[in-house]
């Protein structure tokens, strides 16, 4: 599968900003160096935490969530500006690279790709009509919907002024070896892999959204604990077209199928 252009991956910051460590040496003691060997100095000397230089592999700074970016992935659908550059029924990685191409036959499920779903945190959303530039509010709870006149059901004829949003970080196995190639994660079963924040709402909160709460209720719930465990279920996601209404959707499809195993597990825990 090929992106519609040329792209260099950059791999995305995470928000934890890594400690440096001393990576030398530390100088011989007990007698003077010779001239031809010259002491080792350890990196902590060098870079000491009132030091204004970041240590090697550090990243100093006061940092906001601003200054952090995740890639997101996205349905292309028939309208908007996506559809001019990508196929409808497409999977696309930032804006910019293909990881799905839409099947032969629209209304037959695609093929699928191979994700994890990390964590997803559910809000809700103004729901402005198509084509409205005004950007949507979003809060987090439902009491602050109603506080703000608003309800997320349909009631007669008319739409909600708001709806239910869910946010999912996902880890993306690459569906092909051309994209192995430029994914930034190498897993420990040697595959390569991708973060990706993916936001739904409308028909795929009903479709996906609704399988990642119901998992993380029961099928990937700790018994023990009674807290969820995302991060655990193996998922495929696929894509078809259907109506809705008047409206021809891609729509998504996203199955569980069993657990990954301790190993990759543990390895997952080490990404955030």
């Amino acid at each position: 599968m090929t992106a519609k252009k040329k792209t260099s991956f950059k791999k995305s910051a995470s928000k934890d900003v890594a400690e440096g460590h001393d990576l030398g040496q530390s100088a011989p003691t007990g007698g003077s160096s010779s001239p031809m060997t010259p002491t080792v100095v350890p990196p902590s000397a060098l870079c000491t935490p009132s030091s204004d230089i970041p240590a090697i592999g550090g990243l100093m700074g006061d940092f906001a969530e601003e200054d952090f970016r995740l890639p997101r992935i996205n349905i292309v659908q028939a309208v908007g500006p996506m559809s001019e550059d990508f196929e409808p029924g497409s999977i696309v990685y930032n804006k910019d690279i293909v990881l799905l191409e839409p099947g032969q036959d629209p209304k037959v499920w695609s093929d699928p790709i191979n994700v994890t779903v990390l964590n997803a945190k559910k809000q809700f959303q103004e729901n402005l009509d198509y084509g409205v530039e005004d950007t949507p509010e979003i809060v987090e709870t439902l009491e602050e919907v109603q506080e703000r006149g608003g309800w997320i059901d349909w009631r007669g004829d008319e739409k909600p002024p708001w709806r239910p949003i869910l946010t999912a970080l996902l880890l993306i196995e690459a569906p092909s070896d051309e994209l192995a190639e430029e994914f930034s994660i190498q897993g420990v079963d040697d595959k390569a892999y991708e973060l990706a924040l993916w936001t739904l709402k409308g028909s795929a909160y009903s479709r996906a959204g609704k399988a990642i709460n119901t998992a993380a209720r029961f099928a990937l719930r700790n018994k023990e604990t009674g807290q969820p465990e995302l991060h655990k279920g193996k998922w495929t996601l696929q894509v078809r077209r259907e109506k809705l209404g008047t409206n021809l959707v891609y729509v998504p499809r996203l199955r569980q199928h069993g657990k990954h195993d301790d190993e990759f597990v543990e390895f997952i825990t080490t990404l955030l």
